[in-house]
């Protein structure tokens, strides 16, 4: 329930910062993770959420305080009109290639479908899985990096 409660009002920061570029992401002190962080990457505003605050280990169920989470992200793209966006899943290098990459795309699949549950158009989210090619932390083969654990929300700043 603390985690819901966290997830509630960290997300209720970070809109707030969103829009004026405070801070890059909400820590909470007890636990030292961030509910996401916040990056203007190429003409879109990202939205990183590390993997255990959405989803169960090995899951892609999205956990209550996930649903909190992906609503906020479903606000925020809504103040952008038509914009697209895209939901990238990754995993880090533990498992097989196969087996991350399926659980890549089944976890942005269940964010988009999150996003369209709340409000936005699915015409306009673009999901895929990208498993273990793009590591936020390099690491060797089976290594458990929470950081590369992740799922990203790109949301264009502007109808295109």
């Amino acid at each position: 329930m603390y985690r819901a409660i966290f997830a509630v009002a960290a997300c209720s920061f970070l809109a707030a910062c969103a829009h004026d570029q405070g801070p890059p992401a909400y820590v909470n002190q007890e636990t030292a993770t961030p509910a996401y962080t916040v990056s203007e990457v190429g003409g879109k505003t990202e939205y990183a959420i590390p993997d255990q605050l959405l989803f169960a280990t090995d899951s892609s169920e999205v956990l209550p305080a996930g649903h909190a989470i992906i609503a906020e992200l479903a606000q925020l793209a809504q103040r952008r009109g038509d914009a697209p966006i895209e939901v990238n899943g990754y995993t880090d290098t533990t498992g097989t290639k196969r087996h991350n990459q399926d659980l890549s795309v089944a976890r942005a699949d269940a964010v988009a479908s999150e996003l369209t549950k709340n409000g936005v158009a699915a015409s306009r989210i673009k999901a895929q899985g990208f498993g273990e090619t793009e590591l936020a932390v390099p690491t060797a083969d089976n290594v458990s990096e929470a950081k590369n654990r992740r799922v990203v929300v790109a949301i264009a700043n502007a109808n295109r």
